[in-house]
């Protein structure tokens, strides 16, 4: 073989094991939000980069994407450098004046205003300050945000065959597969089997497990409790103490992690399953075309999994957030059913997923007093993420064009709260973003949606018809990933972050009109 191809070929395999470390292996490190995984995070996407570069110079050219995602990645990157910069009084008065008067005087205006309508606040001095109000919550925020663009980056360039695609599906699908089969030995076991893996507990465990400063950080609530007894003249003291959640498998930040992680798992898993089982052509039977490719065993696995899975986010999301996955599993199965050829096959094992997600929904109420498992979402959850929300959009208000700084989110919320917890989330990864970016980072947002939605339908035709499942996967993906970070929280752990980036990545590929990651290659 020509040395070049050789180069190229391990260059290909290095960047595919370094994919499958950073999105399988941050998921089963905890979800990244242990205190040694930002560093192994750094240096995956970095290597995935150079990985990247290295293709490129094999290959003596590099496909230019006709694709605005990346521009407004960097645009969000550069949001976040500008939050950082200190600015003379009058700049940071003009682009947030709330920022100013926090740096220059200690406290929000609107803020003291509302609950004392007739304070007098004296004028803010002028001084130098950034737009950011935690500015090491904003540069850890930074340096994740790089990480999460290099690997948008690599797989955008590295998914230009239906092999590489897979690389990418199976790591995530594997990883979400890992969490199914530890959540199934939970429910087992019963009140034993609590903790990460089963027994892990967070700041009790050994010196590589997640400690107590790794459990406040990450997405969840705390609350105020007393300690001491009050004497007279001397109140008891409060002081912070984390609300830990029912872990569910290996991902710290309980049971939403598991259905935000699910979000893109259960289509892309679905879509997989369509994938290996469409005719292509072939007038032989379902049973002999398994049995010539070898890959029986594969779909059984998949779709046995998918199938647990499917009842598992129903058991966790109960009644009211299944409704998500389910359209996500409709926009994966239906759509592709005619033309890959599957038809009613495809209609029956997307039915088949949909009454898994609906009977452990309904399993999921029926145990809800259980305490072997967490109870599902109900109504009273709804309304303190309701609550949660209200709580939030004063916040947007007094910090409207620039926002609080991104990742400050767990620092500024305590001052609105209105409840005893006080959650590092705002139980929306959209609501969190127009917080701490505002109407610019809202912009930035809506562009990236607008084209997106503006390239679709073309994109969809060019695809050929037996490939259709794997595109309406992408599709499915992304819109159950979209409208579950409307109404729940989800890049704020780094698995789930990582794993919408590399996503994000396909998707851009795709939409920018290279359909060859559909295309089987050597």
């Amino acid at each position: 073989m020509n040395p070049r191809l050789r180069l190229l070929a391990w260059t290909n395999r290095l960047t595919a094991l370094a994919l499958v470390a950073l999105l399988t292996g941050t998921t089963a490190a905890f979800g990244g939000r242990v205190w040694w995984a930002p560093a192994v995070i750094g240096v995956l996407s970095l290597a995935l980069v150079a990985l990247g570069l290295t293709r490129v110079l094999l290959e003596g050219s590099m496909g230019v994407l006709k694709s605005p995602l990346t521009a407004l990645g960097v645009l969000a990157v550069a949001l976040a450098a500008v939050q950082l910069a200190p600015m003379p009084g009058r700049l940071s008065g003009l682009l947030s004046p709330g920022s100013r008067t926090v740096y220059a005087t200690g406290y929000i205006p609107d803020r003291v205003r509302s609950l004392d309508p007739e304070a007098e606040l004296p004028p803010p001095p002028s001084i130098r300050a950034p737009l950011t109000l935690d500015r090491p919550a904003t540069v850890h925020w930074l340096a994740g945000a790089v990480a999460c663009l290099g690997v948008f980056w690599a797989v955008a360039h590295f998914a230009d065959r239906l092999n590489h695609l897979y690389v990418v599906w199976g790591s995530v699908v594997a990883g979400f597969f890992l969490n199914t089969a530890l959540a199934a030995v939970q429910f087992v076991c019963g009140p034993k089997a609590k903790g990460l893996y089963g027994f892990i507990e967070p700041g009790l465990g050994s010196t590589w497990a997640p400690t107590f400063n790794d459990l406040a950080a990450a997405p969840g609530t705390s609350v105020l409790r007393a300690t001491g007894a009050a004497r007279a003249g001397h109140p008891a003291w409060l002081v912070g103490a984390v609300d830990p959640p029912f872990y569910v498998g290996s991902l710290m930040g309980g049971p939403g992690a598991y259905l935000a992680l699910g979000s893109v798992g259960l289509p892309l898993a679905l879509a997989l399953t369509l994938q290996i089982l469409a005719p292509r052509g072939s007038r032989e039977s379902l049973a002999a075309r398994l049995g010539q490719s070898g890959q029986g065993s594969l779909v059984t696995l998949v779709y046995g999994m998918l199938l647990a899975s499917a009842a598992f986010v129903g058991l966790l999301a109960g009644p009211y957030y299944s409704a998500v996955f389910a359209l996500g599993l409709v926009l994966v199965g239906l759509p592709s059913a005619r033309p890959s050829g599957l038809r009613w096959t495809a209609v029956g094992l997307t039915f088949l997923a949909l009454a898994a997600l609906a009977g452990g929904a309904g399993l999921g109420v029926v145990w809800a007093g259980s305490r072997t498992f967490p109870p599902p979402v109900g109504p009273e959850d709804l309304r303190a993420a309701v609550r949660v929300w209200k709580d939030a959009l004063p916040i947007a208000r007094d910090f409207p064009l620039l926002g609080t700084g991104l990742g400050t989110f767990s620092t500024v919320y305590p001052y609105y709260k209105t409840q005893d917890a006080a959650t590092t989330t705002a139980m929306s990864s959209l609501l969190q973003w127009w917080v701490e970016s505002g109407f610019v980072g809202l912009g930035l947002l809506g562009a990236g949606l607008l084209w997106s939605l503006y390239k679709l339908p073309g994109a969809v035709r060019r695809v050929g018809t037996a490939d259709r499942a794997l595109a309406f996967g992408l599709i499915g993906a992304a819109v159950a990933f979209t409208l579950f970070s409307a109404v729940h929280w989800t890049v704020e752990l780094a698995s789930v972050a990582l794993t919408a980036s590399a996503l994000a990545g396909a998707v851009n590929r795709w939409l920018a009109g290279g359909t060859d990651l559909f295309v089987e290659r050597a």
